[in-house]
């Protein structure tokens, strides 16, 4: 007889350990001194605007829908395998006490979220309301029943067979997470946030009784959870080989016309397979756009003049930090070992390739640094970004993947 309470705590056990094995490499000295940097010029630009903050500025609505989406995003994290399809299926009954401490894993975890982002608004509403400290702590006692209920709502909307029933919920759910939210910070009276508390009640009862009726979908939950570790480990992945990491390869034909720029010959080989695993493997090019884009967002509205040479430089490490894992991307690839192409071949197109990314990413900020600061500027930047790019890739990278090799 299988004893749930001890099937979650070996469960749990063995979640941590794996993820504990991978914050290793990805919690690195070179990744937290570029976040301890990002996070104190993004602390003091805020602190800065703050104090500059205009009088009828939409705080509540910019808080509104960040909380929104975060409180509706959240399903009970379960922690089941595809064999439970089998082995906990006849005993589906009595799975209620797994099911209660996945629940309030769930709930913990979440809350920890909610927690930080709550920090970073916090400061803005005491800064448009000049309210107390206290009414801050109402507000999150609020928005941590709203996270009970999103969790409990979308845990019995699960038992539904129809993924429109789904959408439908994430529909709802947001809105009414949003109204909540909005009510909260922008001081309303309680007889409308008692109203939307009131929807949310008939709404978790309505849906309880539903799935009474019904039984786990463990196919449902399982390819959740299946879901939920791959995006770990295609994020774990930029840092360290994840043998577990089934790859998303995507054709992106749109994109076939940037490699008509590699000539057709044996010394380009590994250049067209490089470039080609960057453009269809999601990992790298979304974690390059990404980057991009929120470096470009800082540069965007950080009044910070010639110091932005500094943020292009930190995005630029960033990205090419994560992207030195591209060399080892088919090392588990026998075949590949078969090109008649040297390995000081395969290492300079390495280099040149991470090379010329960066440079694009480098002219990319520049862009958007004319908009922002002028060409003068944008140029410095330029100059900076491509000398930085040029030594971060032909002394750092290419001392990293001879230890690699």
């Amino acid at each position: 007889m299988i004893d749930t309470k001890d099937l979650w705590k070996k469960r749990s056990v063995q979640y941590f350990n794996e993820v504990k094995r991978y914050l290793r490499y990805m919690l690195n000295d070179h990744l937290l001194i570029a976040l301890i940097f990002l996070l104190g010029g993004a602390a003091y630009y805020y602190n800065k605007w703050l104090k500059e903050l205009p009088d009828h500025f939409p705080y509540a609505l910019i808080i509104a829908v960040i909380f929104a989406f975060i409180l509706t995003n959240s399903r009970i994290q379960t922690l089941l395998k595809e064999p439970d399809l089998v082995f906990l299926l006849p005993i589906e009954k009595k799975l209620n006490p797994y099911f209660q401490r996945a629940f309030w894993f769930s709930f913990m975890f979440q809350s920890y979220v909610l927690l930080l982002v709550f920090a970073v608004a916090a400061p803005l509403y005491l800064a448009a309301t000049g309210r107390s400290f206290l009414s801050l702590l109402v507000i999150f006692g609020f928005i941590l029943l709203s996270k009970v209920w999103n969790l409990l709502l979308s845990w019995n909307v699960q038992y539904s067979n129809e993924p429109s029933t789904r959408y439908t919920d994430f529909i709802i759910r947001l809105l009414v997470n949003f109204v909540l939210v909005y009510l909260l910070f922008s001081n309303a009276n309680l007889i409308f946030i008692g109203s939307i508390a009131l929807i949310m009640i008939v709404l978790l009862v309505y849906f309880q009784r539903v799935a009474s009726q019904k039984g786990i979908k463990w196919d449902y939950l399982i390819d959740l959870e299946s879901r939920r570790m791959m995006a770990f480990y295609r994020l774990a992945n930029l840092f360290t080989d994840v043998p577990k990491l089934k790859e998303q390869v995507k054709k992106r034909a749109w994109l076939n016309w940037s490699t008509s720029f590699i000539k057709y010959s044996k010394k380009n080989t590994y250049s067209y397979l490089y470039i080609r695993t960057f453009l269809r493997t999601s990992d790298y090019l979304g974690m390059f756009l990404r980057l991009t884009i929120i470096g470009g967002l800082f540069l965007y509205f950080a009044d910070f003049k010639y110091g932005n040479a500094v943020i292009v430089v930190l995005f630029i490490y960033l990205t090419g930090y994560q992207l030195i894992t591209l060399w080892r991307h088919h090392s588990l690839k026998i075949w590949i070992q078969l090109y008649p192409v040297r390995d000081s071949t395969k290492e300079k197109s390495f280099l040149q390739i991470l090379f010329v990314l960066l440079v694009i990413q480098s002219i990319l900020f520049t862009f958007i640094l004319i908009v922002a600061n002028g060409l003068f500027i944008a140029f410095v930047a330029l100059l900076i970004g491509i000398l930085f790019s040029y030594v971060f890739v032909y002394f750092y990278v290419k001392v990293r993947v001879k230890k690699l090799t």
